[in-house]
């Protein structure tokens, strides 16, 4: 995975990394939807699909490897050396809906079909989206808005037993006092507590 401001490069340097970054991510995406159409067709039937943990988890590989090639993508895309044309073309390719629609959205509700079969996977998958979805956040600020909306979007999928989720919102919405608050105290309401959620509040109500 790319890291920001890792070493310097020139504009034409970023036009070649961009470009081979996205044939890449084209590659996974057509395998990805070629997959998950064919899991949603079975389990749209009613029945259960029949899959192994080794190929729930062969699942969530590949669906992070995508993760990862859209973080590459944005994060050169948008490289502070980049021209305004290189700049623009995560919006011109709509990757942030893409992202979304392929990288999370498709497989969350195919997990949610199976449940409660797929709960252990569900969960482990919510996690590895909240810390891309963070860490785009903090990478890729030029869609810091659409980050924030998945981040919530995504916690209608999160089953209320742990509080970390909330937490991670409430963090992720300063400095706006009113929705911290919300999240907090939602991060409280669970059968399980983050222990960050309580010094949090604590602190908060001082």
């Amino acid at each position: 995975m790319l890291q920001p401001n890792c070493r310097p490069i020139s504009g034409e340097q970023l036009v070649v990394e961009v470009k081979g970054i996205y044939a890449g991510l084209v590659i996974v995406e057509a395998k990805y939807i070629d997959v998950v159409n064919k899991l949603g067709s079975q389990a749209s039937t009613g029945n259960p699909l029949d899959l192994r943990s080794a190929q729930w988890q062969a699942l969530i590989a590949l669906h992070r490897t995508l993760l990862h090639e859209h973080h590459d993508f944005l994060l050169a895309s948008q490289h502070p050396s980049s021209s305004p044309a290189l700049r623009r073309l995560a919006s011109k390719y709509f990757m942030p809906r893409r992202l979304w629609r392929h990288g999370i959205y498709s497989f969350l509700e195919l997990l949610r079909s199976q449940l409660p079969a797929s709960l252990d996977y569900m969960l482990a998958f919510i996690y590895l989206t909240y810390s891309m979805m963070s860490l785009l956040y903090e990478t890729v600020p030029a869609f810091e808005i659409t980050w924030i909306e998945i981040l919530i979007f995504q916690s209608f999928y999160q089953i209320p037993t742990t509080s970390r989720l909330y937490y991670y919102l409430a963090i992720l919405v300063r400095p706006n006092a009113l929705q911290q608050l919300f999240y907090f105290s939602k991060s409280l309401c669970v059968t399980v507590l983050y222990d960050s959620a309580r010094e949090s509040i604590l602190n908060y109500s001082e």
